[in-house]
């Protein structure tokens, strides 16, 4: 028999053990803690943990005396909880809660982690030296203190609907992700946390992530001068698709996502919305780029704020060189403080981005495009209607026409019929690919709805639940706990097209009090139906 066939047939038997022998270890059925499960189960073992809290934080994770952890992960096992709400490791403030380090194939899913801590590198969950076969699905970690989750070391997992909510960090509350490290991060919530830097998403140092369809909202930085509530990135690559960054807040520059150190990457088809930027001259309350060449393309950057004295360039800010590209962006109705001079973008001390196909209008305060010893590339931009005025500093002014881009009502940035946005730039779309009004995007002809998310998240006792319509309709927000029981229905009637919010009190249908929980809100409206998650934590 030819090597390569022998190898075949061997390997071929070795899975056919394997499969023979894989079991499924119950805790506490079989074992009374998780960790025991885990370090008992071989590869192709599933360790499934009933409903219930485990602490058991006393395992050293990198030899005697080193920090423990509640569970130390195995090659080719899976660890698996009956849901976010029903099997929680809670670490107790004593260590680490999972940790991860030098596995191949192996899962974590339905459960959750909260109260890790540690001097270093202290997350609910640290994974260290790992690849995609790494996954991570369906977790909540929740009210750690050095961290939720932490990609470090050439860390490069799977992570797919993990939320990181409410939890704060050195750096990196909800999310970080640092030397080399390159996860692919899908769908995953990144809500309230707290840090000196990247409050909510931490990216640096060679580290190439992959987020798509992410939330990051109701971040805040928590030092003077630190930056970046919602993202920061610090030379690395992200690309960073379709997510949501709304509503953080920040005492530095980059309310929603700042850039540095030469940093590149991707900013494509996200919303960059109602970030704040609270401190004394700072700079950039939606994105703030130093040094810096991301692409940013097809954003919505709209309603953010500077709101500290002096601060400036509610939209975007670019400082210095090497500079970013903006394309097909719609940087609209930003406000800068009342002592700035950029609502929509600022170029400042030797930055030169190229300005693509954008629409910046509407600033509340401040001019929509200012020069301070910047000097932008613009092609077929619309500037229109901003406070501060819309000339292009002092570029040839062929470069940019001034017509009113017809949005479709206040707050909903699509175009009506006949913008000269539609055909601006030689029959090429000028501003982001939002669609018409009665479309959601380019090729689209259905009026669609959209559950944008709550704030506070956590909360205690209310919550505000956010959508948008494309088109007037119906609404209602139903509120079921895990289990799909029905606990309270908000009946909105007939609502206008435009951005609403329903206001849940943290009550049941019969105005009983909601216990603490993982609760799922669901929005139907235009004949579809969304749902997210929230917590509410007494």
């Amino acid at each position: 028999m030819p090597r390569f066939l022998r190898f075949a047939a061997g390997f071929a038997l070795l899975v056919a053990a394997a499969t023979a022998t894989a079991a499924v270890i119950h805790v506490p059925g079989d074992y009374a803690q998780i960790n025991a499960a885990v370090q008992a189960a071989v590869a192709g073992d599933v360790v499934e943990v009933a409903a219930g809290t485990y602490g058991d934080c006393t395992h050293p994770t990198e030899g005697p005396g080193t920090t423990p952890a509640c569970v130390i992960m195995k090659s080719g096992v899976t660890l698996r909880g009956a849901g976010t709400a029903a099997t929680i490791i809670d670490a107790q403030l004593l260590g680490r809660g999972i940790f991860v380090e030098n596995v191949v194939d192996c899962r974590i899913e339905n459960l959750q982690v909260r109260r890790a801590y540690a001097a270093a590198y202290g997350a609910g969950i640290l994974l260290r030296q790992v690849g995609a076969d790494v996954r991570v699905t369906d977790v909540l970690v929740t009210q750690c203190t050095d961290g939720g989750v932490i990609c470090y070391n050439q860390a490069s997992p799977v992570l797919t609907r993990v939320d990181c909510v409410a939890n704060s960090a050195k750096q990196g509350g909800g999310l970080a992700i640092e030397e080399q490290s390159s996860p692919r991060v899908d769908d995953c919530d990144i809500l309230d946390n707290h840090a000196p830097s990247g409050a909510g998403v931490f990216i640096r140092n060679g580290s190439d992530p992959h987020l798509t369809g992410c939330t990051v909202s109701g971040n805040a930085i928590n030092a003077a001068y630190g930056q970046g509530a919602g993202i920061f990135v610090a030379a690395s690559s992200p690309v960073i698709e379709r997510c949501a960054i709304s509503g953080n807040t920040t005492l530095g520059n980059g309310g929603g996502v700042a850039y540095q150190l030469g940093s590149a990457g991707v900013l494509r088809a996200c919303t960059i919305t109602g970030n704040v930027a609270t401190q004394s001259y700072v700079s950039g309350a939606g994105i703030a780029v130093d040094s810096a060449t991301p692409l940013i393309e097809g954003c919505l950057i709209a309603g953010n704020v500077c709101s500290g004295a002096f601060s400036d360039a509610a939209g975007v800010h670019t400082l210095f060189s090497p500079s970013p590209t903006l394309r097909n962006c719609t940087i609209a109705d930003n406000q800068t403080s009342a002592g700035g001079l950029a609502g929509g973008v600022m170029v400042q001390w030797g930055s030169a981005p190229t300005i693509e196909r954008c629409i910046i209008a509407g600033s509340t305060a401040g001019a929509g495009l200012y020069c301070d010893g910047g000097n932008p590339t613009v092609e077929c931009t619309d500037l229109f209607g901003n406070a501060g005025g819309d000339m292009l500093c002092d570029i040839d002014d062929s470069h940019y026409f001034s017509l009113d881009p017809l949005f479709c009502a206040p707050g909903d940035y699509r175009l009506q019929e006949g913008s000269p946005c539609f055909t601006g730039c030689g029959g090429e779309l000028v501003g982001a690919p939002l669609g018409g009004c009665d479309a959601t995007a380019v090729g689209e002809t259905t009026a669609r709805s959209r559950l944008l998310g709550n704030h506070p998240n956590p909360f205690n006792p209310s919550t505000a639940i956010v959508f948008a319509l494309d088109a007037p309709g119906t609404a209602l927000v139903r509120i079921s706990d895990v289990s799909g029981r029905t606990v309270a229905t908000l009946t909105l009637g007939d609502l206008p097209a435009g951005r609403h919010e329903a206001v849940w009190d943290g009550r049941d249908d019969a105005g009983r009090p909601a216990p603490s929980g993982v609760y799922l809100y669901e929005l139907q409206a235009l004949g579809l139906q969304h749902t997210r998650r929230m917590i509410l934590i007494k």
